[in-house]
């Protein structure tokens, strides 16, 4: 009766707590069992209570088809503000397990959370626009959808953006400049660079905007696990980011075709390199360097003019030796 008569408290009003000191009171209570989760955090679980609990992340759904059907509905039918809900996936799911929904009765928020997931994740029922979450159809990922089919640059029409002052990389460019970045030493580690930082790279050191859409790819990962990309890079999950990760080898089949020409491998590394002083550096290199792929050649003789183009005013590099832009013949990219 006591605790029946006490207020009820909202877990947003709780004392933010030192996790270390909290993590240290329950290792000393015999009651809790403590497990450590990727270093940094840690679950505490009861010894009398059964550890049932629903995994946010899980891609499963135990969902019922009318569920999903229901909330389509739901949310096809918001209009102006009420189509904005919070971005956080607890938050979102707090808003709609206080508004009552039918189809959520008997819910308990966890599950609403896993819902609220899979909507996002797997369903295409919500999405995000300048941080809040709303029906995909009105979301950032739907209309770079609809510009990926197009092949256009995406421009968000939520904010204030200058339209593009550089231009749109090609596929050819793309995979030169690629290349030379994870070549080059200007991340942390030669060969690994966050996916978070390549749009800045192509635009600080060659002048181009890498514009996924324009390429035929909604999301930028995507685009960089593209088939035509796969002799460069892949891209790989480190803790809580996205990296893009330098091939290993040049593809056989390039090599191989580079001999057939009579081409030496001295060549290809002199030749290789050349291309990638000409997408942007102060000046020609006389140190040999690690071969690019040949593949990333036929931008070069496609754009004649690329240093006039991509070099900064202050910076713009003088003509190449005679001859030295184009490919040596039948070593294209296909």
């Amino acid at each position: 009766r006591a605790a029946a008569s006490q207020p009820t408290c909202d877990v947003d009003d709780a004392p933010m707590v030192e996790p270390k000191n909290l993590q240290r009171i329950c290792r000393s209570c015999p009651a809790l069992i403590v497990q450590e989760v990727d270093g940094n955090e840690f679950t505490v679980l009861s010894f009398d209570a059964p550890p049932v609990f629903v995994d946010l992340t899980s891609p499963l759904d135990p969902y019922p088809p009318m569920l999903w059907s229901a909330l389509a509905s739901y949310f096809g039918s918001l209009r102006g503000k009420d189509a904005l809900l919070p971005g956080g996936r607890y938050a979102c799911a707090q808003a709609l397990a206080s508004k009552g929904l039918p189809w959520l009765t008997g819910r308990s928020l966890g599950e609403v959370c896993h819902i609220v997931q899979l909507a996002v994740s797997q369903k295409k029922v919500l999405g995000y626009t300048d941080g809040n979450m709303v029906p995909y159809g009105h979301s950032e990922e739907s209309m770079k959808e609809q510009c990926a089919a197009w092949q256009q640059p995406f421009l968000n029409p939520m904010k204030k953006q200058e339209p593009v002052s550089y231009p749109v990389a090609s596929w050819e460019e793309t995979r030169a400049c690629l290349s030379a970045i994870l070549r080059s030493g200007c991340c942390a580690e030669v060969g690994i660079i966050a996916v978070s930082n390549v749009k800045r790279l192509f635009s600080s050191r060659f002048g181009l905007d890498l514009s996924e859409t324009a390429l035929g790819h909604s999301r930028l990962s995507e685009l960089l696990e593209d088939p035509r990309l796969r002799d460069i890079c892949s891209v790989q999950v480190r803790g809580i980011g996205q990296f893009v990760i330098k091939a290993a080898t040049r593809l056989p089949s390039v090599v191989a075709r580079a001999h057939a020409h009579g081409l030496p491998h001295s060549a290809l590394e002199s030749t290789s390199h050349l291309q990638e002083t000409w997408y942007g550096h102060a000046r020609w290199a006389a140190q040999p360097q690690p071969p690019m792929p040949l593949a990333t050649f036929p931008c070069l003789s496609a754009r004649p003019a690329c240093t006039a183009l991509l070099a900064p005013p202050q910076s713009r590099l003088p003509s190449p030796p005679l001859g030295a832009h184009a490919p040596p013949p039948g070593l294209d990219a296909h």
